[in-house]
């Protein structure tokens, strides 16, 4: 019995001085909510070149966030991120700004962050709801399987301190990019049925590559001026591509600890869902 006794206390000990240990590494190497970011903008649209385009794109609003639940060691992180836009047009009615469409975009991501480059993978879900339309327009949504490759300060708020900081200001700095690969899911490995998983109505896609970019060209003491760039090739499971392209500027000023920005963007693409082919966007931005 003695030995017994003394059995249980030595295991006692043992496993109270593993869990002190362990509890000491999770609290000097894990942090939740760790980070909080937000940006949103509010932009108009020129060069509509039809009735239909009239319709559906006066202007635009967008409200992100983006939120790393947990990250272990600083090195390995847990990010979601929230989407929200909301398109206004001109009603057939003759309403001015009459409620369009609305989409809502979840991007769940676990990511890596290496010196030079950040590595993420995880799941992007987007769906698209349009508003008071005659007929009315199906409710489209996906799933896509998606890595990217980011370089490290593309998430870096406010961006106009570190441009117009000294140090920073360096070929590496300047340039923001950002390299995705997506593949969208149809049947969920057969766990789950189509119709509940992507839309059937329309687009049926494949696969996709975006790549995007800001770059500063000049700087002053509470802002700079960068131009911008974000191409998308796609496929479709019948085979055909599909492509965008949209190129512009950014004046970015500083105010505290916010980035305010005026943009603009022209777009051209060829046959992508909800194309603004050839629409010149410009609006302002705010991140923080």
């Amino acid at each position: 019995m003695r030995r017994f006794l003394t059995f249980v206390i030595v295991l006692s000990s043992v496993l109270h001085a593993d869990l002190q240990q362990t509890l000491q590494w999770f609290d000097s190497n894990v942090s939740f909510w760790s980070e909080a970011r937000y940006d949103g903008d509010y932009r108009l649209f020129a060069f509509r070149k039809n009735d239909a385009f009239k319709e559906a794109y006066s202007c635009e609003t967008n409200q992100n966030i983006d939120v790393a639940f947990v990250a272990v060691k600083k090195k390995f992180y847990w990010m979601f991120r929230s989407e929200i836009r909301g398109g206004l047009g001109d009603s057939q009615y003759g309403m001015v700004l009459h409620p369009y469409d609305i989409s809502y975009g979840l991007i769940n991501t676990f990511e890596y962050r290496f010196k030079y480059i950040h590595l993420a993978s995880g799941l992007d879900h987007r769906c698209f709801h349009y508003i008071d339309q005659r007929p009315p327009e199906p409710v489209v949504y996906w799933n896509k399987f998606i890595i990217t490759l980011n370089s490290p300060h593309r998430r870096d708020v406010p961006a106009v301190k570190k441009y117009v900081s000294d140090e920073s200001w360096n070929s590496i700095n300047r340039l923001m990019w950002s390299f995705g690969w997506g593949y969208y899911i149809s049947d969920f490995f057969g766990l789950a049925e189509p119709r509940k998983i992507m839309s059937i109505e329309r687009p049926h896609y494949l696969h996709d590559f975006q790549l995007s970019g800001k770059c500063g060209l000049w700087r002053w003491n509470s802002g700079a001026f960068a131009v911008t760039s974000a191409t998308l090739l796609g496929y479709k499971t019948s085979g055909k591509a599909y492509w965008a392209q949209e190129s512009g500027a950014e004046l970015m000023i500083g105010v505290n600890n916010n980035d305010i920005s005026l943009y603009v963007d022209y777009v051209v693409d060829g046959g992508r869902f909800n194309s603004k082919d050839r629409l010149l966007e410009y609006g302002v931005r705010l991140a923080r």
